[in-house]
């Protein structure tokens, strides 16, 4: 279904104090992501090298939103919509955000994270890996995990072709390649993993460890070898929060948001995070286009997809 081409918006250009926070749900059901937030430990202010403004803030058509992607030959963008009372769906955006096919791909069962590659949009779907033709918005190939408990989430695509995909609930992390979806790795301090993306050689992680009561809101930023699984720390194994999203800035750092904190953070080798925005609980999947200077970020407690223009 194609909404009309005024959704709601907001257009605003400001510079909001970083300890702002939207408010939580009271009541709400419990979240797809079922993440005890870790008590964070305190955060650096936004650097002056690193500046959002707020251009745009879509507030209809999504249900729950999940992840965004850029697909630079159509130039829209891809929102997963989870939805907690029926089917999810994946809505098309336009860049400027007043064009939106809410239901795009439609009948899906809680799509999260997604990934380009080899000319189809990569979605996981509760068990499953989908491939979705990007002309038609249909399902193209069904990848079921190789397990009777799964709880798919994050999804990488590497420079061989290969997608990865985590599993936040039972601590592995999948992999498609030549055809086969398995796991590929299944570690002890590589617990509850969310956010993956592939930089370089390795795969980098938002997970927790053993020495954690509730990995999943004590995540911290890990990097896994593509060649051997070998695992280390990118800023040492101090709990950071329930850390969702990996993304990089083109710049050798990385925009990351904690899902469980409603917070937006921007990663440096060094200096390790700092806070940038606090949108609100929920802040999950960020895209950030490097040609274009943007920075996509959906909120899923408040069923919002904001887009900033980046200042590095």
């Amino acid at each position: 279904m194609c909404l009309p081409s005024n959704p709601v918006l907001r257009n605003v250009s400001f510079a909001l104090a970083a300890a702002l926070l939207v408010g939580l749900f009271a009541g709400c059901q419990a979240t797809a992501e079922s993440e005890t937030p870790h008590e964070e430990a305190p955060l650096a202010a936004m650097p002056d090298s690193v500046e959002l403004t707020e251009v745009w803030v879509l507030e209809a058509g999504l249900n729950r939103p999940e992840s965004v992607i850029y697909d630079a030959e159509r130039s829209v963008l891809y929102v997963s919509s989870i939805n907690f009372e029926g089917p999810g769906h994946i809505s098309r955006v336009s860049l400027d955000g007043t064009s939106v096919d809410s239901m795009w791909a439609s009948g899906l069962a809680a799509p999260k994270g997604m990934a380009l590659g080899e000319g189809v949009l990569y979605v996981s779907d509760e068990n499953a890996l989908l491939e979705i033709d990007l002309d038609s918005g249909e399902i193209a190939a069904r990848h079921a995990a190789p397990a009777d408990e799964v709880y798919l989430n994050d999804v990488a695509v590497g420079p061989d072709g290969a997608v990865y995909v985590s599993d936040s609930r039972f601590s592995k992390v999948y992999a498609l390649k030549d055809g086969a979806f398995d796991v590929w790795l299944a570690h002890e301090n590589v617990l509850m993993p969310n956010g993956v993306h592939v930089v370089g050689d390795e795969l980098y992680v938002a997970a927790g460890d053993s020495t954690a009561e509730e990995p999943g809101g004590a995540r911290y930023l890990q990097a896994v070898s593509l060649a051997d699984q070998s695992v280390r720390a990118l800023h040492g194994t101090e709990p950071e929060g329930a850390l969702d999203a990996i993304e990089p800035d083109g710049a050798g750092g990385l925009f990351v948001s904690d899902w469980g904190g409603g917070r937006l953070l921007h990663y440096r080798d060094g200096t390790g995070l700092t806070l940038l925005r606090a949108p609100g609980q929920g802040t999950a999947d960020v895209e950030f286009v490097a040609d274009t200077q943007m920075l996509y970020v959906p909120v899923m407690m408040s069923n919002q997809l904001i887009a900033f223009e980046v200042s590095l």
